[in-house]
């Protein structure tokens, strides 16, 4: 069974695109911020997969919402794509942000 699948079975309130995106997120950040490479990657991603695993729906949602509106939220009011440098937030303050939320969730 995949990553997606085993937190799939795990969360089944969350659906496939998002269960995505949750895992992009991570592998963005531990790519572009604590440039992982290869092994320490792949095991990074499997640690984040089995943490996400053990929260509750209720620890969990915060952390989802947040990277699904904020972290990934780069379009204005009108549907246009935002440049990454003109954004309010920073990736690595967003990326840093999200961490946050979801390690303090019980």
């Amino acid at each position: 069974m995949d990553r997606i699948q085993q937190i799939k079975e795990a969360h089944p309130w969350l659906d496939y695109e998002d269960l995505v995106k949750v895992l992009i997120y991570h592998h963005q950040g531990s790519s572009w911020i604590h440039n992982l490479q290869r092994d320490k990657l792949q095991q990074s991603i499997d640690d984040f997969s089995k943490l996400v695993i053990s929260k509750r729906r209720k620890a969990l949602e915060p952390f989802v919402e947040y990277v699904l509106d904020v972290y990934y939220n780069g379009v204005d009011e009108y549907g246009n794509q935002i440049e990454e440098s003109s954004r309010e937030e920073s990736f690595e303050y967003r990326w840093n942000k999200a961490r946050a939320i979801l390690l303090k969730s019980k």
